[in-house]
């Protein structure tokens, strides 16, 4: 993503409008990797993190670990949560611990050496961007999950979060505290997939004694060939077609195909008309797609 984004600004030797700020692969064989970069056009800052590698690295480690882990619930939802929703929600152990909890990182955790990057750029009038493809993508969740509910007043919301072939990341208690922080206007969050593609389906039950279904969050731009489906799970009706969407039913054998990041922006590039007039914003005010329930405060 870091590549196309550079690759977008050297095309225009006049634009001076894209930074890199940090990129952080010091550790890559134990810690995740991701990168910072400050838009001044958009006005905005964005953490990209790099999706699964090779077996040299901890990510496929990380992936695999999919038993479930207490993420403290942030500050500013604690209010509109109840029972144990109120401490902890329970997220993908191996996702949670690569940026929050590595018990391999030397020094700093991932989260606190993001802070400490992102806050210098986040100038008056700048919004925090988080995206990622695959791995990147379950971790950019948690992230902007994490920063939407932190009082941290620098921080500036809504936190939006874009994400790529993202697995699913949380119970269905991380759903609905996630789905708060969008009424709330403190998150949006666009999570984009192939039809076909396998990796969001799973896993589809956490490991471990107690088994939880996983869930999906955000709302969903699922793209085929000629054609996308935007879904949420308020949406009303969309429960069980979802989730038959969203079953391990896929053709495994083109997983590379319809995983990548290059056939997603395939099909978004073949669509690009379209989608270029769809706005967040709008589509969180979208009644049908959000369901007649979600109330969203200004954002």
């Amino acid at each position: 993503i870091i590549q196309k984004i550079q690759a977008a600004e050297d095309a225009d030797k006049s634009s001076d409008d894209f930074f890199l700020e940090t990129f952080s692969s010091i550790d890559a064989a134990t810690q995740c990797v991701y990168g910072v970069l400050k838009d001044n056009k958009n006005k905005r800052v964005v953490v990209v993190f790099r999706g699964s590698t090779d077996l040299s690295t901890r990510d496929w480690q990380t992936n695999l670990s999919a038993q479930l882990e207490g993420m403290k619930t942030p500050k500013l939802l604690k209010d509109g949560l109840e029972g144990e929703l109120k401490k902890r929600v329970l997220v993908h152990r191996g996702f949670y611990e690569y940026i929050f909890d590595n018990k391999r990182a030397k020094g700093d955790q991932r989260y606190d050496m993001i802070l400490n990057d992102i806050k210098p750029f986040v100038e008056q009038g700048y919004k925090i961007y988080v995206t990622g493809h695959s791995l990147g993508a379950a971790l950019s969740s948690l992230l902007a999950f994490k920063l939407a509910g932190s009082d941290k007043s620098w921080i500036p919301k809504p936190v939006t979060c874009i994400s790529y072939a993202s697995p699913m990341v949380g119970t269905d208690g991380f759903r609905t505290a996630f789905t708060l922080l969008e009424q709330m206007g403190h998150i949006r969050y666009l999570r984009v997939n192939n039809d076909a593609d396998t990796v969001p389906t799973i896993p589809p039950f956490s490991l471990g004694l107690k088994r939880r279904l996983m869930k999906h969050v955000g709302i969903n731009l699922r793209l085929y060939d000629d054609s996308f489906i935007l879904s949420h799970p308020n949406s009303n009706g969309w429960g069980f077609v979802n989730a038959v969407r969203n079953s391990v039913l896929k053709p495994v054998w083109s997983v590379l195909k319809y995983h990548s990041l290059q056939t997603h922006e395939e099909r978004i590039n073949a669509q690009k008309e379209t989608l270029q007039n769809l706005h967040l914003n709008d589509l969180y005010d979208d009644g049908k797609l959000l369901g007649k329930e979600f109330n969203r405060d200004e954002l």
